[in-house]
C-alpha cells in the first residue's frame, strides 16, 4: 500500500488496561485506525486530533505511543525499526503532528525524577525515560505523609497485571502549605480515569427486569455512565465502554430485548458480563421528564431529545440511550424464520433461547448471551441431533471462528433449515459440512467441496426421502418378528408342547421360538465368505522401493523463504507453537513485496530446471540398465510363532471321553507304543463338516438322523469315499458326550488324532450320535 493510500500493519497490539490487545492498525491521511481482532471495535484519530506520536524501545521490538489533544493516550506495540521511516515521513505530510523518537535509561535504577506531561507521567533519569505512565490507567492515588500510592484499572483477560506503584517523594522545603506529596498526587488525580457520581440524573427508570445479571434494578441515566442500583449489587457503566447496542423482539411479540456490549465487561464476584440484557413488556407506557435545560439539548445533544417524552418504555429508553451514549442501535435485518419472526428457538449449553441473524453478526439470548460478527465467522456447519433411533426432526448449527472458538446452537427444526441456508449463503458465509460421523450432513452436502453457485440443496431432497420413508414405515406390520423372513415358509413343525391343553397362546409362543431357532442354526450353517484381507506392505518394504538415485524434487519459493526465516520468526514470538509458525508464516508469506519475492521465486524456478534436466537423465539410464526389484525379508510376527509352536503340539478332539487309561499317570516308558497320526484342530474339521451339511427341515428329521447314527458306513475303498458325501451333524448334538466304539480298542481312541479334511476312521460315527 502506497503512502498516498496509508499504511496498513496486521501484527499489532494496543495495550488498554495493561492487556494485549490484538488488531489491526492503519495509517490514512484522514485518520489513524485500530481494529481490535476479539470485539471488532474500531477506535479513530482524525488527523487534526493527533498532537504527538513518539517512538521508543520495548521489551519485543519497538512501541507507538500516540497522544491526543483530548488528553488520551494510546500504546501500539509490535512495530519494527524498518517501520519507523515510513511512519516518520507519513506523519510529516498528512499530520500536524510532532514525531518524537527516545532512547529509554537502561542502568537499572529506580530513583529519578518525576515530569508531568499533560496525561503523560515520565520517570527519567540523566534525560532519558526510565518508564512512562498513563495518567489515564490510573483508577485512583491516595498520599500518605511523602508516600504516593498509584492503582490501575485491571483486565479480567490478562494472566499478569501491574496493580499498584508505590512513590516515596521527599520533602525538600519546610513549607508545609507546599508538600511535594500533594502535589504529585493532584498531578495524578487530574487525569485519572476515576468514576465519579457527578452531575444530576437526566432521567430513571424504576424497577427494570434484567436477564443478565440477573435482577430487578433502578436504572439511571447520569451524563457521562450508567447506574445499575439493586439490592445486592451496584454498577457504574462508563458510556465509553459501551461497544454497541441491540433492539430485539421477542418470539411471543409481547416482550422486547435491549442489549448493551460492554468491554471490558462488568463483574459480580468472578462472574463476568460482557452483554447486558434488558427485558420490557411492550404494553408498558412511560412519561419522562428529562432533568436537562433546552441549551444543553440544543447544544450537546443537537437537539435531538425532547423535555417532556411519552411512548412506550422500551421505545422511550432506547431513543435516550442512542442520544446520550452517542452510538447506533443494531436492529433484526431481512431475515425471517418459517414461522414468520425475525429469531430462531435453538438451545446454547443446555439453556434455551433465540438466535437473531443480523445483517454483520449473529446475537444468541438469553443465557448466556453471544455475540459473533459474521468477520470472525471462519465456516459453518449443520449437523444432525444424536437421536438414537428413528428419523430426527431438528438439526445443529456449528459455528467456527477464525481463533478456533466453537459455538453450537442446537435443536433447530428442520423446517428453519432452507431459510437459514439461504441467508448464510447470501452474506457468503462459508459453509462446510461436518465430516464427524452418522450424524452428520456428510450425505446432504456430498463431500463439502461444493461451490456457492451450485441451486442445488441436497439437504432439502435428504428431508423429502426421508418423510416418504416415514410415511412408508407407518403403513407396514409393526408386528413382524426380526428373524422372520416375509413370504418364506418354515420347515419346523411346532414341538409336541403346543399341542396340550395350554392354550392356543402358548402355542404361538412354542411356534415362535422353535422358528427363531430354526433360522439361527440356518445362519450359522451358511456363514457369509469372508474377503481375504489385502496385503500390506510393511515400512521396511516401502522404504526399499525408492531409489535413492531418483532425483528430489526441489522446494517451492515459498519453503525456501521458510527457510530462511523460521528462526526470525520464533525470536519474534517465543514460546510458539509448530503450528502457529505456520500459521504465521502463512500470514507473512501473503503480505510480502512481490520484490522480496521475486528472489525467492527465482531461486525456486533455477532449481526446478536443475530437476527437470536430472529427472530425464534419469529416466533414460533406467529405461536402458532397469534397476532389479529389492528385496526385503519381512520379520517374522509373534502371532505366526505361536501357530506353529501350537500346531506342534498333539490335540485331542472335545467329543472324544478320556478313557482310565488316558487319566493314569503312568510314565511314558510304560504306556504301549500308538499310531502316528499328523496332528490337526477338531475345529477346522468340524467347521468344514458343517459347511456341507445342509440345514435341518424339522424336529422329526433331526430324530431320524439320530436313530440312523448307528449304522456302520460302507467298506472303505477309494470310489466309495470319493462319491459319498459328508456325514450329517444335527445341530442338537454340538456339544454332547459320545461313546467310544466298541470295536476299537480303548488307548488306541483315548489317544487318536484327526487328519485336516479327513473323518475319523472308524467302523462306526461317533461323530453322528446323539
Amino acid at each position: 500500500m502506497g503512502d498516498t493510500e496509508g499504511l496498513d500493519y496486521k501484527d499489532v497490539a494496543a495495550i488498554v488496561r495493561g492487556a494485549l490487545c490484538f488488531g489491526r492498525l492503519r495509517f490514512h491521511p484522514k485518520a489513524l485506525m485500530f481494529k481490535a481482532q476479539s470485539t471488532g471495535k474500531i477506535d479513530q484519530y482524525g488527523s487534526a486530533d493527533i498532537c504527538e506520536v513518539h517512538w521508543m524501545r520495548a521489551s519485543r521490538g519497538y512501541q507507538l505511543i500516540v497522544i491526543t489533544n483530548s488528553n488520551s493516550v494510546t500504546k501500539f506495540v509490535g512495530m519494527e525499526e524498518k517501520n519507523k521511516d515510513q511512519i516518520k515521513r507519513f506523519i510529516r505530510d498528512y499530520y500536524d503532528a510532532a514525531f518524537i523518537e527516545k532512547e529509554p535509561f537502561v542502568k537499572g535504577w529506580n530513583w529519578g525524577s518525576a515530569e508531568f506531561n499533560g496525561p503523560l507521567m515520565v520517570f527519567h533519569n540523566e534525560g532519558k525515560p526510565i518508564f512512562e505512565v498513563p495518567l489515564p490507567d490510573v483508577s485512583t492515588a491516595t498520599v500518605n505523609k511523602n508516600e504516593v500510592t498509584v492503582e490501575f484499572h485491571q483486565d479480567d483477560d490478562n494472566d499478569m497485571s501491574l496493580v499498584e506503584m508505590r512513590f516515596y517523594v521527599p520533602n525538600t522545603t519546610n513549607d508545609s502549605d507546599d508538600v511535594p506529596a500533594e502535589k504529585f498526587h493532584k498531578n495524578v488525580m487530574k487525569y485519572a480515569d476515576v468514576i465519579k457520581a457527578t452531575g444530576d440524573v437526566i432521567v430513571k427508570f424504576e424497577q427494570v427486569l434484567l436477564q443478565t445479571p440477573r435482577g430487578r434494578y433502578d436504572v439511571d441515566m447520569y451524563p457521562s455512565f450508567l447506574r445499575l442500583h439493586g439490592k445486592s449489587y451496584d454498577y457504574k457503566i462508563p458510556y465509553t465502554t459501551m461497544i454497541r447496542m441491540f433492539l430485539l423482539p421477542h418470539n411471543d411479540q409481547r416482550s422486547v430485548y435491549f442489549v448493551i456490549s460492554t468491554d471490558p465487561p462488568i463483574r459480580q464476584g468472578q462472574t463476568r458480563y460482557p452483554h447486558i440484557v434488558i427485558q420490557f413488556i411492550k404494553d408498558d407506557w412511560s412519561d419522562l421528564t428529562l432533568e436537562l435545560d433546552e441549551e444543553t439539548i440544543n447544544t450537546k445533544y443537537d437537539g435531538k431529545l425532547q423535555k417532556e417524552m411519552a411512548g412506550p418504555t422500551y421505545e422511550t429508553f432506547s431513543k435516550v440511550m442512542k442520544h446520550v451514549v452517542g452510538q447506533k442501535i443494531f436492529v433484526p435485518g431481512n431475515f425471517v424464520s418459517s414461522t414468520g419472526n425475525q429469531a430462531i428457538a435453538c438451545s446454547h449449553k443446555a439453556n434455551s433461547g433465540f438466535l437473531y441473524p443480523l445483517e454483520k453478526g449473529f446475537m444468541y439470548v438469553v443465557k448466556p448471551p453471544v455475540h459473533i460478527r459474521f468477520d470472525e465467522v471462519s465456516s459453518v456447519n449443520f449437523s444432525r441431533v444424536a437421536s438414537g433411533v428413528g428419523q430426527s426432526r431438528s438439526f445443529d448449527l456449528e459455528i467456527e471462528t477464525n481463533t478456533g472458538a466453537n459455538y453450537i446452537f442446537a435443536s433447530i427444526e428442520k423446517k428453519e433449515y432452507s431459510k437459514l441456508f439461504d441467508f448464510l449463503k447470501s452474506k457468503k458465509i462459508r459453509i462446510q459440512n461436518n465430516k464427524g460421523g452418522d450424524d452428520t450432513f456428510a450425505d446432504d452436502f456430498g463431500d463439502g467441496s461444493a461451490s456457492d453457485n451450485e441451486t442445488t440443496d441436497h439437504y432439502l431432497e435428504k428431508m423429502k426421502k426421508e418423510g416418504e420413508e416415514r410415511d412408508s414405515n407407518d403403513d407396514s406390520d409393526e408386528s413382524e418378528d426380526e428373524d422372520f423372513v416375509a413370504g418364506e415358509t418354515p420347515d419346523t413343525s411346532p414341538s409336541s408342547s403346543s399341542e396340550t391343553d395350554e392354550g392356543e397362546e402358548s402355542g404361538k409362543k412354542k411356534k415362535k421360538k422353535v422358528l427363531k431357532e430354526t433360522e439361527i442354526g440356518r445362519r450359522k450353517s451358511s456363514p457369509k465368505p469372508r474377503r481375504a484381507p489385502a496385503e500390506k506392505k510393511t515400512k521396511a518394504q516401502r522404504k526399499a522401493e525408492k531409489d535413492p538415485n531418483k532425483p528430489k524434487k526441489p522446494p517451492t519459493a515459498y519453503f525456501l523463504w521458510l527457510g530462511v526465516n523460521r528462526s526470525k520468526i520464533k525470536d519474534k514470538y517465543p514460546g510458539i507453537t509448530v503450528t502457529e509458525i505456520a500459521k504465521k508464516a502463512g500470514e507473512m508469506w501473503r503480505a510480502l513485496d512481490p520484490e522480496d519475492k521475486q528472489e525467492f521465486e527465482d531461486k525456486a524456478n533455477k532449481m526446478k530446471e536443475e530437476y527437470n534436466l536430472a529427472i530425464i537423465e534419469y529416466n533414460k539410464d533406467l529405461a536402458v540398465n532397469p534397476r532389479p526389484a529389492p528385496s526385503v525379508t519381512p520379520k517374522k510376527s509373534k502371532s505366526s510363532a505361536k501357530t506353529s509352536t501350537k500346531s506342534s503340539s498333539n490335540y485331542k478332539s472335545k467329543e472324544i471321553i478320556n478313557t482310565d487309561d488316558d487319566l493314569s499317570t503312568d510314565t511314558d516308558e510304560e504306556k504301549p507304543l500308538k499310531p502316528k497320526v499328523s496332528p490337526v484342530k477338531p475345529e477346522a474339521d468340524s467347521k468344514k463338516r458343517k459347511r456341507e451339511e445342509p440345514a435341518p427341515s424339522s424336529s422329526k428329521q433331526d430324530d431320524s438322523e439320530s436313530e440312523d447314527s448307528d449304522v456302520p458306513p460302507p467298506p472303505e475303498d477309494s470310489d466309495s469315499s470319493a462319491k459319498s458325501p459328508p456325514p450329517k451333524r444335527s445341530m442338537r448334538s454340538r456339544g454332547a458326550p459320545v461313546s467310544a466304539p466298541s470295536n476299537l480298542p480303548e488307548d488306541t481312541f483315548g489317544e487318536e488324532e484327526f487328519t485336516d479334511g479327513e473323518p475319523p476312521k472308524s467302523s462306526s460315527s461317533s461323530d453322528e450320535s446323539d
